[in-house]
């Protein structure tokens, strides 16, 4: 039994040098393994840096079509807003008619599936009213 604890002590055998010269290069591996971390975290600071911006710059780009898309898209619904102000500033017993028209053109089946098939086709919308429950 004796034998065994004597062989599990590797520093018993070490002389006050070596033993100092162990802790030496312990404390440079942790100094060493600091300056590591350290470096990492800046590299990760600078990579979420860019990564924000390029996304950033990613989302301001646009194709033409994409543009000339989302310019008729919100002609049409300035037009829409257009004519329900001028419904309303000519007669307003008129006006009512006319939400009531619209609105029965908007839940009307067929018009309401080609509804859902033109907001599936601008993700961006698709996304906003999931996220808010608005379109079930």
């Amino acid at each position: 039994m004796a034998a065994i604890k004597k062989d599990s002590e590797p520093l018993d055998n070490l002389s006050s040098q070596e033993i100092e010269d162990i802790v030496r290069s312990n404390e440079i591996l942790d100094q060493e393994n600091e300056k590591l971390i350290q470096e990492e975290e800046i590299e990760a600071q600078r990579f979420s840096k860019t990564k924000s911006t390029k996304r950033l710059l990613r989302r301001l780009r646009r194709s033409p079509l994409e543009v000339i898309n989302r310019s008729l898209f919100f002609v049409f619904i300035g037009s829409f807003i257009f004519s329900f102000v001028s419904v309303y500033s000519i007669n307003k017993s008129w006006f009512v008619f006319y939400v009531i028209s619209a609105f029965s053109c908007i839940l009307y089946t067929p018009n309401r599936q080609a509804l859902k098939e033109l907001i599936a086709a601008w993700p961006n919308i698709e996304d906003l009213l999931k996220k808010r429950s608005l379109w079930k």
